[in-house]
């Protein structure tokens, strides 16, 4: 990986990949900032002349601004469902600026490193990446022909994929710098998350210490819960121009003393927004005075993983919460005012019962408003993963979306695909109805148009869905649909 840039100011490409054409989930009915990529030209604007394409607005973006913008080193972010498309952007990249130095972070090549042992990548960042890629940087425009003195590093040679030191995680955030949005300056008319029609992220921590087995935020961060101090979250909130803003967290109220100083500092000084942000059920039930605080300041969805009605099935899931706690959490945010996204795995021996017996508990609890039926789903690096890696039936990461069945099913994949359909297609018309969404002023504006076509190519990928996962290789039972009763 020699350089030959001369020492001095770097062009930095920064680039977001859109998700693979099997991808289903919020591709199609939300868009978000790419805060990481922020963060990280935020940590090298001074420095260095920064671009960011956002492939997930306009893929054809990266291949006009390589025309006009010939980078010394480009960065691409990665979760799992991109790492096909991320290593195609670093390629085409390549072929433009065969000099260019192409790194590549983000959770799932934390996670999952071994996934990016791929031609047109020359470095993996490993962890928080805002001063990692800064010291790349900074070593490039020195002329460095390598970089092992860097820590959190996997480095591409002929062998494969090396390692550099491990450096110990961060104890807070606060070294980071706030997010440069000047770099997403043209694309921030085009981000939307369901009903919303702007939002903006804000990340106040990294990680979790819950034991959750199918969960890889853990993974990421060691069983580290690494927060950002409520001023600086503060700072960040007011600097944003967006009415709606998109907690990014794992576990937002993780620290409840955190977010009650943040609440009252927002509170203080009038700043009122709305607000998304996830939250576990336990930490809703312990801390309801500090939800009652963000209720008046303006949380207005809170998504929680019920994950079942059955205390059995929440057992198995490591979760350490029960049916109590999650029916007590939602009696609090109904009392408060605030909407529950409710996510409910879907394990792979359900039948139409279980969908049913989901399907009639969301209709039983008036505080959920919308609900997202997960298909358990193996992460690499997590205990689940570990367990079941054997029974996979594909390492295709594309379906890694939590929408697909990745293991053998009880019943045939496209039946369960339907009854998929048939859940959302109820929680669909529960939004409707909550939120009045039925009014000609809703229905035919921008807003509404964008979310029913949204939802219907939702529902187009789940009839094909089953396409793509390859079958298992025993013979599937027969179902209720064999025999007439689907």
């Amino acid at each position: 990986m020699a350089s030959s840039t001369t020492p001095g100011r770097l062009k930095v490409l920064l680039i977001n990949p859109p998700v693979g054409p099997r991808t289903i989930g919020l591709r199609n009915i939300a868009r978000i900032e790419p805060l990481g990529l922020e963060l990280v030209g935020a940590g090298i604007s001074k420095d260095h002349d920064v671009r960011l394409v956002d492939m997930e607005v306009r893929a054809a973006d990266l291949d006009d601004m390589l025309r006009e913008f010939s980078p010394d080193v480009a960065g691409v972010t990665c979760e799992i469902v991109h790492v096909d498309t991320a290593i195609e952007a670093l390629q085409r990249v390549r072929a433009a600026a065969p000099d260019c130095l192409r790194v590549i972070g983000g959770h799932h090549p934390t996670v999952w490193p071994q996934d990016f042992d791929r031609d047109g990548v020359d470095i993996v960042v490993l962890g928080e990446g805002v001063e990692t890629f800064a010291e790349i940087c900074a070593a490039r425009a020195a002329g460095a022909d390598s970089y092992d003195d860097i820590p959190g590093l996997m480095l591409r040679d002929e062998t494969g994929l090396r390692p550099t030191a491990v450096p110990p995680l961060p104890k807070t955030l606060d070294h980071q710098p706030p997010p440069d949005r000047s770099l997403t300056a043209r694309y921030r008319d085009q981000y939307f998350y369901l009903f919303e029609d702007s939002v903006a992220a804000i990340r106040t921590s990294a990680g979790c210490s819950f034991p959750c087995i199918f969960c890889s935020c853990r993974v990421y961060s060691q069983k580290m819960f690494i927060p950002r101090s409520p001023e600086l979250v503060f700072e960040d909130i007011c600097a944003t121009s967006e009415d709606f803003i998109m907690f990014c967290d794992d576990h937002s109220f993780h620290d409840p003393e955190r977010m009650r100083i943040l609440g009252e500092m927002l509170e203080k000084a009038g700043v009122r927004k709305r607000y998304f942000a996830y939250a576990r059920s336990d930490s809703i039930v312990e801390n309801r005075e500090v939800f009652a605080l963000w209720a008046r300041i303006g949380l207005t969805l809170v998504m929680t993983g019920l994950e079942a009605v059955d205390e059995a099935a929440l057992k198995r899931t490591g979760k350490k919460t029960d049916i109590a706690n999650n029916e007590e959490a939602m009696r609090i945010l109904q009392d408060l005012g605030v909407h529950l996204s409710a996510g409910f795995l879907v394990d792979h021996d359900f039948e139409k019962a279980d969908f049913k017996r989901i399907n009639t508990y969301i209709g039983s609890h008036p505080a959920i408003l919308l609900a997202e039926f997960t298909p358990l789903t193996p992460f690499p690096g997590t205990p689940l993963y570990r367990q079941t890696r054997k029974k996979m039936l594909t390492d295709d990461r594309q379906v890694y979306d939590l929408q697909h069945f990745l293991m053998p099913t009880k019943l045939p994949p496209q039946q369960l695909y339907r009854h998929m359909i048939r859940s959302y297609l109820r929680v669909g018309w529960r939004v409707v109805k909550a939120l009045e969404l039925w009014r000609p002023s809703v229905l035919f504006s921008k807003r509404g148009r964008r979310v029913l076509i949204g939802f219907l190519r939702n529902f187009a990928a789940f009839q094909k869905a089953h396409l793509n996962v390859p079958p298992a290789p025993q013979s599937q039972p027969q179902s209720d649909a064999a025999t007439g009763h689907g």
